[in-house]
């Protein structure tokens, strides 16, 4: 098969189009990534699209639409809350997993009930859309598992000879997928995939709590049984050719660690990428050149907190770096570098205050997550709170506490690569740095007092961890 070269002139779209309606795979541009563009409704289509990617089917395909109102030929119920979310933010980064219409084919949902709906911001494929008649189904254009296509040269060296043609656009200014929301859950919004729109953005338009799908905070799922909602739940992803290591640490420290190792790889004759201050417009260009450099190995800085990639957005990138890392980090620094989350409820608040002050003189970053006044609280949803700002990097280690440890450590165990322990004595807080590699530790208000709560802290806090075989129970319980 030869693969067309279109411009983005209209004579040139036109004939995409007419390739979509014949059945044909088109890839596009987006400021997020290139996509793969198919008719949506058209299963034999979206099997096309799984076959050129090498795509796994149970892989739900994002659909790509021109006009909102497009949205009521897609889904059964379209909440009045998407509307909203629409008008802030499309066309744009953000994709809303919606119920289904019959016509809509469990080829193209991976087999779901639900659809995954967005507006690109690009002028070409709102184009496209509208002279194919239909929505488009598009996957990112590149071979399954590789990192995220952001230029149209990126999409030849993947799919050329594999799909009909490609609309060469201007590169994708964004630079990572968009965010996928599941506005199906009655409770509230859950962000399946993290990406440029944040919680903090969609919470603001919706006026409600948005968060985060527990799976983000665990490896890709291996169980052949499990259904991904989302791209990206369960299939590697991102992945270069190279070993890639991701650093985290202090910024002075983790720089020092890739010079330290990128000249042992030089003197092994290893070819080696460096990646300092990560950016997600370019991280994925970045990965795809050293892969065309040949490079053996890959050593990359975790997102700093510049002002311009910080909170969520810092979160959105580590996803994909962590991904393309294989969960290959590294943690670098002294102990004194660590940013330490903390949270109670109204049985532990007598403890936290104080905890938070002598951390601060230890010399600790602090990140009080709450309460902030004593008055009658559910434990589990700040033992969730701090448990998820841990997992997802915003914080090294976490400390709960509530009226005995036990309620909001339980809470905490809840949230998959979290190991919460209780600290009642010195032995037990020593014990769950040593063998048990805790990342959070609980304490209970009616048992320790402020003081005894701030020793048995500093404990577990400058407590070695053991390794040999107590890395390979951990690993038992991560995999749990």
């Amino acid at each position: 098969m030869e693969t067309l070269l279109l411009t983005t002139e209209d004579a040139d779209i036109r004939r995409g189009a007419q390739i979509i309606k014949n059945g044909g795979l088109v890839a596009f541009p987006t400021e997020t990534v290139y996509g793969l563009g198919a008719d949506a409704f058209d299963p034999k289509a979206a099997k096309r699209s799984y076959a050129a990617k090498g795509r796994p089917s149970d892989n739900p395909l994002i659909v790509h639409i021109a006009k909102t109102e497009e949205l009521y030929s897609l889904a059964t119920e379209v909440p009045a809350e998407a509307l909203k979310l629409a008008e802030a933010f499309w066309p744009g980064p953000l994709t809303m997993v919606l119920p289904k219409r019959p016509e809509v084919p469990k080829e193209t949902t991976g087999g779901l009930d639900t659809v995954a709906v967005r507006m690109p911001r690009s002028a070409a494929t709102l184009k496209l859309i509208e002279y194919s008649g239909t929505a488009l189904s598009g996957p990112s254009a590149n071979v399954s598992g590789r990192p995220s296509p952001t230029s149209w040269l990126h999409v030849k060296n993947d799919l050329d000879g594999r799909i009909d043609a490609i609309i060469c656009g201007d590169p994708s200014e964004v630079g990572i997928e968009s965010t996928v929301l599941d506005l199906t859950e009655p409770e509230k919004p859950v962000i399946l995939r993290p990406g440029y729109v944040t919680p903090e953005m969609i919470s603001a338009v919706c006026g409600r709590e948005v968060s985060y799908d527990p799976a983000l905070f665990a490896k890709p799922s291996e169980d052949p049984s499990y259904r991904p909602k989302a791209p990206g739940q369960k299939y590697k992803h991102y992945a270069p050719k190279a070993e890639m290591l991701l650093f985290e640490g202090p910024e002075k420290e983790v720089l020092a660690e890739i010079k330290r190792r990128l000249k042992t790889a030089q003197e092994e004759g290893i070819k080696t990428g460096v990646i300092a201050h990560p950016d997600p417009r370019t991280f994925f260009a970045q990965l795809r050149e050293f892969d065309a450099q040949g490079c053996g190995l890959i050593l990359a800085a975790a997102p700093d907190d510049s002002e311009e990639f910080t909170g969520s957005l810092k979160f959105s990138l580590m996803n994909r770096m962590l991904k393309a890392a294989g969960y290959n980090i590294i943690k670098v620094g002294g102990r004194q570098n660590m940013k330490i989350a903390i949270a109670s409820d109204h049985g532990g608040f007598v403890l936290k205050q104080p905890l938070v002050e002598h951390l601060k003189e230890k010399g600790y970053e602090v990140a009080d997550l709450g309460i902030y006044e004593q008055e009658p609280v559910d434990y589990p949803i700040y033992g969730k709170k701090c448990a998820e700002y841990v997992v997802s990097g915003q914080a090294d280690k976490g400390i709960l506490c509530c009226g005995t440890g036990i309620g909001i450590g339980i809470a905490a165990n809840k949230i998959h690569g979290i190991r919460c322990a209780l600290l009642v004595t010195p032995f037990m807080a020593e014990m769950a740095a040593k063998h048990n590699h805790a990342n959070m530790v609980s304490l209970g208000g009616r048992i320790v007092t402020p003081e005894q709560a701030c020793e048995l802290v500093d404990i577990w806090l400058e407590t070695e961890e053991e390794h040999g075989r107590h890395d390979r129970r951990v690993a038992l319980l991560d995999e749990m």
